[in-house]
């Protein structure tokens, strides 16, 4: 059953609003994405939390989680690449209450905390990233072989063109007012807004209906591996099976 979500991500297209310009996409994995002023941060306290603590070689070393960029950081008395070291540990038994304080590379000391739902959103976003890498790669390796190899050039890359024909159209339909992953204040919450509505809506669709997102992504994909936002492109091809093809 086609259940796995396409890479985006990470990743929502935010609708226009009547008073404000369009909000950068949260899962296009551009240039914006790091930009965006409706998902950057404020201060690295709100990006960062405590994901371990370990004694090696006598020494306490934790682990952070960077939950903007994706990446696991190690911390202890010396200073790391980025110049961070830990200045104090108020350690406990529980994780959950344990805080480290951190030096950063700015002078700047913050607080450090554990956060059990942010670490679990934060693996998986990174989880759904590195699988819409491994996809783009697969679909750009598939398309650049049908258009070595093809008899006229590869140009839909081995799709049938009406199938081209409807994945274009698709590609211009409007997003749904209910899809609002642009409302998130970081990636985090636009993950979680357009994981959440792609779960709501596969639940209400058919096995068959399913099966024909999956077919639809997979032709997607091969005929435009480098789509902008490949989040909102699933979003579209779900609406559109959901509202035209029969159970």
């Amino acid at each position: 059953m086609f259940l796995c979500l396409p890479g985006s991500a990470f990743p929502g297209e935010a609708r226009p609003s009547r008073h404000l310009p369009d909000s950068p996409s949260a899962w296009s994995f551009e240039a914006l994405m790091g930009t965006s002023p409706f998902s950057r941060p404020l201060t690295l306290s709100d990006t960062v939390i405590l994901s371990g603590v370990a004694t090696v070689d006598g020494r306490q070393v934790v682990t952070l989680i960077d939950t903007e960029l994706g990446r696991s950081i190690a911390i202890s008395d010396q200073p790391n690449r980025e110049g961070w070291k830990m200045v104090s540990l108020d350690k406990t038994d529980d994780i959950e209450t344990t805080v480290a304080s951190i030096a950063v590379g700015t002078g700047e000391i913050i607080r450090v905390f554990y956060n059990e739902e942010r670490l679990k959103l934060t693996t998986q976003r990174m989880r759904y990233e590195a699988r819409a890498r491994s996809q783009r790669a697969a679909a750009s390796i598939a398309a650049r072989r049908s258009n070595h190899g093809g008899a006229n050039g590869g140009a839909n890359h081995g799709v049938a063109p009406q199938r081209v024909a409807l994945l274009k159209r698709i590609a211009t339909t409007e997003l749904p007012e209910t899809y609002e992953p642009g409302k998130g204040r970081n990636r985090e919450e636009s993950h979680q807004l357009h994981q959440g509505y792609v779960d709501r809506r596969l639940s209400g669709l058919s096995s068959r209906q399913r099966g024909m997102v999956g077919q639809l992504w997979q032709q997607q994909q091969t005929v435009s591996p480098q789509m902008p936002n490949r989040g909102a492109s699933f979003v579209r091809i779900l609406e559109h099976v959901a509202e035209n093809e029969p159970r």
